[in-house]
């Protein structure tokens, strides 16, 4: 489960950030993303890019939050659907069938509150919901001209990294057929080839490796070529490395964030996925901390009440009062 924040602005200046509960027209923008969620066709969610499909089960409203069971999965291939313990096929899918699972979101929104966050439940690095927010600041976009609706990505808090230890360090470099041009049996081509990759990881009888390892790449005071002892022409083309704390582990690129975004695990292979219910209180046991990053105010309040029909009922608009 990863962690998405939400805020929106006045077009051209990104440092007024406005309270989402009340918008320009009055409206709450937690009304707004329940009636999206809660129309948008499966054919709406469907990618052809990347032949993805997306299908809305639930969408709850509680309080100031939205739990969400949107069915995702892909297609675009043919084959046979086989019991693996009997080997026996039951039965044939095409290019058009999508094998498919249910993945969650949580939506949070405090009153008053200047940031939203949006919990995302991933199955093999697919989510649904993430397709319902894609579609949602477009819609957004066309609703509110004059205002900007940002989204990012929530990253571990500087204690985490502080007090995380660093498990493995890996560098690649890409390598081309070129680079064994010396070999009278290899066609000259600059065709890719493959990585080449060095990894350290921890010595026998050890869990980690020394913190000062991290804190120096990240400075620039140890270069990757260096630490994992690439040939002297030869620089990687990225470094990855892996942090652990509190039972979590992070795998992120230098250099691409400054710190790795939050993601915690859920279930594992051969484990139960988690309920409606489970993955909800599970958002809501940590966004008291996570909106306290954000310097707004959450508590155990905004997690009930009954919404009335009015807030049921709310939907964008366009500038010419229009439903989108």
């Amino acid at each position: 489960m990863t962690v998405t924040r939400l805020w929106v602005h006045p077009r051209g200046n990104r440092k007024e950030l406005k309270d989402l509960t009340t918008l320009p027209d009055g409206s709450d923008l937690l009304h707004l993303f329940h009636g999206f969620a809660a129309d948008v066709s499966p054919d709406k969610l469907l990618k052809a890019t990347t032949e993805s499909f997306a299908n809305v089960h639930a969408v709850s409203p509680k309080g100031r939050t939205i739990t969400m069971a949107v069915d995702v999965g892909r297609y675009g291939e043919t084959g046979a659907i086989t019991n693996v313990h009997t080997m026996v096929e039951s039965g044939r899918f095409s290019k058009d069938d999508a094998t498919s699972v249910v993945t969650h979101g949580v939506f949070l929104l405090p009153s008053p509150g200047t940031s939203a966050l949006l919990f995302t439940e991933r199955s093999a690095n697919q989510s649904g919901v993430l397709r319902i927010l894609e579609l949602f600041a477009a819609k957004f976009k066309t609703a509110y001209p004059d205002l900007i609706l940002e989204t990012e990505s929530l990253v571990e808090s500087e204690a985490w990294l502080k007090y995380a230890k660093l498990v493995r360090v890996s560098a690649y470099t890409h390598r081309r057929s070129k680079d064994l041009s010396d070999r009278s049996d290899v066609t000259l081509q600059t065709q890719p080839l493959g990585e080449l990759a060095h990894t350290l990881l921890p010595p026998r009888g050890a869990k980690s490796l020394p913190r000062w390892v991290y804190d120096q790449l990240v400075n620039g005071d140890l270069h990757a070529g260096q630490l994992l002892q690439f040939s002297h022409d030869e620089e990687p083309d990225e470094t990855e490395v892996t942090l652990e704390g509190n039972n979590q582990r992070k795998t992120f690129v230098l250099g691409r964030e400054k710190r790795p975004s939050i993601s915690y695990p859920l279930s594992d292979h051969g484990e139960d996925v988690w309920t409606d219910h489970r993955i909800r209180t599970f958002a809501l046991e940590q966004a008291e901390d996570l909106f306290d990053r954000l310097g707004i105010d959450w508590s155990p309040a905004d997690a009930i009440g009954t919404w009335t029909q009015a807030q049921l009922d709310t939907r964008l608009v366009n500038a010419s009062g229009q439903q989108t």
